[in-house]
């Protein structure tokens, strides 16, 4: 009996020690020299007798339970001298597995599998390779504090099936998607997750406790990968366009419809085990999708997303310090100079974007944790054509020919810290100015990741005919790991710092702080599964001369009901404040006290129709200005193929006031309403896990009714205006935009996509209150057409050089 109970307790012992989430999972490498048949089929006799990685901990919605036997994961990897393989078995009813198709780097309604490398194991950058249950694939690089670059692409190979115990699948990662060491005995970092949807259960092999800062520095082990050798890394994507474009200019000398030829490539080659070349030369960007423009009412830029692939794709070096806004090369360049363009003298053609001529990225990190990075980019010079009042027209430079330039030395330190030096330098043809910034940045944790001290110092350096420096810092400490958290931020800017060349940049002269609190439930309770809460007090002064700006605080709280619908309310608040750059030319403006709610509302997505959106108000103290906005989202799934998106959102203004116009170089403002509607309607047809076509309709309306008109005085407070009359301060403003595209991956790394897009935008025009007038009038107005194919084939230098061998 002793020894029947003695087997028991060792028997519970090693369960237990083997359910322990705090133990870090190891699996031992087996190389293999059979390859097997990534078909989803898991019969390959290679796969018997190697070691299976299950018993997989949920990080939602309760972060460590063990995932259960009926719905259990089993995953096996080999390698050999090309590649690592991955054996994949999701148990689970078969009719419940969600496989909605979607394009590639997405992961739609359905559920996923996944695996997390870290081949350097520094616990601070790896790649995952996800595979939907529909076979789409979506991969991605992680940076040392968890961040995901979704942009990042490689070519590899999966295949699913579907079955009577759930689903599989099978992965081929060659060695020419990932960078690792040469040593003859290696240990990765390792990880896999899977996430079932309709329950929205995710889980990994390793357990990654939600309370813990970072990802990938919370990985398993897999031990002994043995005589592997980084492989000459080399590829090559040319590609072939043609556009033909119509635009009822109906202007003499000026075609309607105008066509063009475009050829290029991109080349990738691993310059040694650890650093890439990136280079694309004479690229096409002209199929991504358009900026959602906006009316700006305020003093600042507006910000849009990046959605050119080579500016995306592994940047997180160059993003070191927010110092690197990818738009301002050839979309939205921060210098424009139109002094060659007389009064008199009509824009015929106003070139807006500069031609990228070539861009180059180097980018990687040495064995003993030094990330380097390099980028380079050149763009032509931008000409407007004028004609003049006798009718001649010429060309007039507004941007000449410019080099952009970043380079990058990160360090990587204990305890997933780091150091880092970042430049960018923006050089300009001719008499223009050139711009330098340089910034030393720093990140430090301690021994358990819990608490953090971050920081920099930046400097600005303009050089032109009247030269400028101008400085900034940053300085953040708290405590980043629990339940509660907190944090205090500090950050200073001088006149004359100015980032905005390479940069996004809105307004400097300032000392910002900054302290805020978060409390976060990640174990669920009888009527949630996650609760979320935080508190940020803000207190801002301007530097030079020195004065007061503003006082804010906002808060609010986040829970993930059981239904899997989720609930967020925000309150803020912002105390009378001097407002330095409403006034456009110095002058302070007593902006007044004001506050604000919002309640956001998501659904559960697994659903085949789901709804949700948010209600926000916010009220300015002064003429009883109020703002409201309703947004709502519908989502329809026909069938995994076929799904259709509708957002509406409706967001009045009433009586605010602000800046309008200026008159003698005094600031006058008004008293206005607004209204802007903003619809906008996607679906897609997808008709293979590789190919699938998608549209997005969009048309925002905004305008602003003036009431009454304030001049504002020297003391920054308001007064009526008794000037002469005002007109032509009303703005109407309407885009329409159309984006259709349709994409086919017809090999490995090669696409054949052909995209339509309509757009069209006006001002002050269709001037009413009523949407459908609006509506009517922005789509009968002149419509820029366009019609483009592109072809972009991959080309890998090792098969290649294999199918020459077999010739």
């Amino acid at each position: 009996m002793k020894r029947w109970a003695t087997l028991f307790f060792i028997f519970l012992y090693s369960y237990c020690a083997a359910q322990d989430p705090a133990k870090q999972k190891e699996l031992q490498a087996i190389r293999t020299v059979q390859t097997p048949k990534i078909d989803g089929v898991l019969d390959d006799a290679c796969w018997v007798n190697v070691p299976i990685a299950t018993d997989f901990f949920e990080i939602r919605p309760v972060p460590g339970r063990v995932e259960k036997k009926d719905r259990r994961t089993e995953m096996k990897v080999l390698y050999d001298d090309v590649a690592i393989y991955v054996y994949a078995r999701m148990y689970d009813d078969k009719d419940s597995v969600l496989h909605e198709l979607v394009s590639r780097d997405n992961i739609g309604n359905a559920d996923f599998i996944s695996i997390i490398v870290d081949p350097f194991y520094d616990k601070m950058n790896g790649n995952g390779f996800f595979v939907t249950a529909a076979g789409v694939q979506f991969d991605a690089k992680y940076s040392q504090v968890g961040d995901e670059d979704p942009n990042w692409n490689a070519v590899w190979e999966s295949a699913v099936k579907i079955d009577d115990l759930g689903w599989t699948c099978e992965m081929k990662i060659p060695y020419s998607a990932l960078r690792f060491s040469s040593k003859d005995v290696q240990n990765w970092g390792l990880n896999f997750s899977r996430r079932i949807q309709r329950t929205n259960i995710q889980t990994f092999w390793n357990f990654v406790d939600p309370k813990v800062n970072g990802f990938i520095n919370q990985e398993g082990l897999w031990t002994g990968i043995k005589d592997i050798k980084p492989p000459l890394r080399l590829s090559f994507s040319p590609y072939v366009s043609a556009y033909v474009n119509h635009y009822p200019a109906n202007i003499p000398g000026v075609k309607n419809t105008t066509s063009r030829f475009n050829g290029g490539m991109d080349v990738k080659y691993g310059i040694n085990n650890s650093f890439t070349l990136d280079m694309t030369l004479v690229p096409d960007f002209g199929q991504v999708q358009s900026d959602n423009r906006i009316l700006n009412l305020t003093p600042f830029e507006v910000k849009f997303n990046e959605n050119r692939q080579f500016f995306t794709e592994g940047t997180e070096l160059f993003n070191k310090g927010d110092l690197f806004y990818s738009k301002r090369i050839g979309s939205i360049p921060s210098y424009y100079n139109y002094s060659g363009v007389g009064q008199n003298d009509k824009i015929i053609r106003d070139q807006t974007e500069a031609k990228v001529l070539n861009a180059t990225k180097i980018s990687g990190r040495t064995a003993k944790g030094l990330g380097i990075g390099i980028f380079n980019a050149i763009t032509n010079s931008m000409q407007t054509e004028v004609e003049d009042a006798s009718g001649n027209v010429r060309n007039v430079e507004t941007q000449p020919l410019t080099n952009y330039n970043i380079l990058v030395f990160d360090q990587s330190l204990k305890n997933n810290s780091s150091a880092t030096f970042i430049n960018t330098n923006v050089l300009r043809q001719g008499s223009a100015y050139d711009a330098n910034v340089s910034a030393l940045l720093f990140n430090l944790n301690n021994k358990d990741n819990k608490y953090f001290i971050n920081g920099g110092a930046k400097m600005s350096y303009l050089r032109g005919e009247e030269s400028s420096s101008g400085y900034s810092y940053t300085l953040r400490l708290g405590k980043q790991s629990g339940n509660f958290t907190w944090n205090y931020n500090q950050v200073y800017a001088d006149a004359k710092f100015d980032p905005s060349d390479m940069g996004f940049f809105t307004n400097n002269n300032f000392l910002d702080q900054r302290i805020g609190f978060g409390y976060n439930i990640f174990k669920p309770s009888k009527w949630f599964n996650e609760m979320q809460s935080w508190l940020n007090v803000i207190y801002s002064r301007r530097v030079n001369p020195g004065d007061y700006q503003s006082t804010s605080a906002n808060g609010g709280a986040y829970v993930r009901f059981k239904s899997l619908w989720s609930a967020e309310i925000e309150m803020n608040y912002g105390a009378k404040r001097n407002d330095f750059y409403e006034a456009r030319n110095g002058q302070v403006y007593k902006a007044p006290e004001s506050y604000g709610i919002g309640l956001y509302i998501n659904p559960n997505r697994a659903k085949a129709y789901n709804f949700g959106g948010n209600v926000r108000f916010f009220e300015q103290q002064l003429f009883g200005g109020k703002e409201y906005n309703f947004y709502l989202f519908q989502n329809y799934r026909l069938n995994d193929k076929v799904a259709f998106g509708l957002d509406l959102n409706f967001n009045p203004n009433y009586n605010y006031v602000n800046w309008v116009t200026s008159q003698g170089g005094q600031a006058i403002f008004s008293r206005y309403d607004r209204r802007t509607v903003e619809n906008s309607f996607d679906a897609k047809y997808t008709f293979t896990n590789l190919m699938g076509v998608t549209v997005v309709l969009r048309h925002y309306w905004s305008d602003r009714r003036n009431k009454e008109f304030y001049l504002l005085k020297p003391d920054g407070n308001l007064m009526d205006y008794q000037g002469p009359a005002l007109t032509g301060t009303d703005r109407n403003y309407n885009v329409f935009n159309i984006d259709l595209i349709y994409t086919w991956q017809f090999a490995p790394g090669s696409t054949l996509s052909v995209s339509y897009k309509d757009a069209a935008e006006t001002y002050d025009s269709y001037f009413t209150q009523r949407y459908n007038k609006n509506l009517n009038g922005i789509l009968s107005a002149p419509q820029n057409n366009s019609l483009s194919v592109k072809v972009l084939y991959f080309v890998d230098y090792l098969d290649l050089k294999k199918k020459r061998k077999r010739v």
